[in-house]
This record gives C-alpha cells, structure tokens and sequence, in this order.
C-alpha cells in the first residue's frame, strides 16, 4: 500500500476516532489529538515526496487532488494579509492627497 493511501486512512481513523471519543475520556483524547497532529505531518510528508517539494509539488497537487497543500495555504494567507495592508495604505493615501490637492485648489481660487 502506498504511504500516501496509508497515512491518509490513518488520519481518517484518528480523526473520527477523535470526534466520537465522549468528552469525559481525556486521555484517549489526548492521546487521539496528539496521533492526529503526527498523522497530518505525516501525510503532508507523504504527500511532498508523492508529487514533490515548492511550487511545482503544490502546482502538481492542486492539479491531482484540486486542492493546496496546508503549509501553502497558509503562507497565501500571510501574503494575502500583507498585500491586503499594502492595498489599504495605498487607498488611504490616495485619499489624502487627493483631499489636499482639492483643499489647495480651492484656495488658490477663493
């Protein structure tokens, strides 16, 4: 069986285990919390030597599966966040100065 399919279907396992452990089990679900934290990276590993490491891996499982890797998905999130703070600076100033070249050409004609 291929480490991809493997990790997956014990990612599965442990996380469903997770979901229907009851609340007052604690430990098994300490337990089953921490075998899903190693499973995830477990199969983002798999995953990274299936189709491959950087943007070419990511290009290639997005084009496989039609979805991002995790650790790529968050970094467009840190990008789309600095991007987003770059964009709304640039408006505000925009605004600004417009509001100022408009204050100064009414001065000049009154």
């Amino acid at each position: 069986m291929p480490a991809l399919v493997e990790a997956r279907e014990s990612l599965s396992y442990w996380e469903t285990r997770l979901q229907t452990l009851p609340r007052t089990a604690v430990r098994k679900r300490r337990e089953a919390r921490a075998m899903v934290d190693r499973w995830r990276a477990r199969v983002s590993e798999a995953e990274r030597a299936e189709y491959g490491h950087g943007l070419l891996g990511a290009i290639f499982l997005a084009m496989a599966e039609r979805r991002l890797p995790t650790h790529t998905t968050r970094q467009i999130v840190r990008v789309g966040k600095g991007a987003a703070i770059v964009a709304a600076t640039t408006v505000i100033s925009m605004v600004l100065l417009t509001i100022i070249a408009f204050a100064v050409m009414l001065a000049l004609i009154f």
